[in-house]
């Protein structure tokens, strides 16, 4: 709570009433601020560096998609929370945006965060094949929505005429297809596939938040009182 002390009480009181007013969209304000801006710079360099120089922008935003502060809810609970969250999990109380309707897929990679196993639906996983002594058929997975297009799916290719599998039906085999004279591995069949847990945004976040909150509450709330009427 912030108060201001006068001579003029009544301009004390109607500037007092002002400051509360404008708290709960400034206070909305911040903590979005702090959050894109964490995003975009210290949690955008950690994922350089664990999984690839490159960033394709457009997936990354969807495994970080922020979920702004609403200001409603913030006037209603006299706290404002905003989140970092994947585009494709359920809404979080109190935010807005940050969610979409459309068919994206970013749960992969929740195991680079938690590690874990993740085991095949159904007989094997089919791991895409990005390196190797065959040359690869380049699999890459949509940057709008996380997924690999259906025509390079391993249920797709595995139906195509000159496909072919290599290695025992019970461990690991490689599904190989042809295009034109050569022959392209394009997944590993796999039972199960490992992923260490490598990625650690969480502790990124901390520190951002403890590097960026003072600044950007101060200008929030600098820019909601100039722009108040009083």
């Amino acid at each position: 709570m912030i108060t201001i002390r006068t001579n003029d009480k009544k301009l004390e009181g109607k500037l007092d009433s002002l400051v509360n007013k404008q708290i709960p969209f400034a206070s909305s304000q911040a903590v979005s601020n702090i959050l894109t801006k964490i995003r975009d710079n210290e949690l955008k360099s950690e994922y350089k560096r664990t999984f690839d120089k490159a960033v394709n922008m457009q997936f990354y935003k969807l495994f970080h998609a922020v979920a702004r502060a609403n200001v409603a809810d913030s006037k209603r609970n006299g706290f404002s929370r905003a989140a970092l969250k994947r585009i494709d999990s359920p809404p979080v109380p109190g935010t807005s945006r940050g969610t979409t309707k459309r068919a994206v897929d970013t749960s992969f990679m929740e195991f680079h965060v938690s590690g874990g196993r993740r085991s095949a639906l159904r007989t094997k996983k089919a791991v895409p094949i990005t390196k190797g002594v065959t040359p690869p058929l380049n699999i890459k997975r949509s940057k709008k929505t996380g997924k690999i297009g259906k025509a390079r799916k391993a249920s797709t290719l595995y139906k195509q005429e000159g496909a072919f599998t290599v290695g025992p039906k019970s461990g690991t085999s490689i599904l190989f297809v042809r295009r034109g004279k050569k022959k392209k591995a394009a997944y590993s069949l796999v039972p199960y596939v490992d992923n260490k847990k490598k990625y650690n945004p969480m502790r990124t976040v901390r520190s951002g938040v403890k590097t960026r909150a003072k600044t950007e509450f101060t200008a929030a709330i600098t820019s909601a009182l100039r722009t108040a009427r009083v």
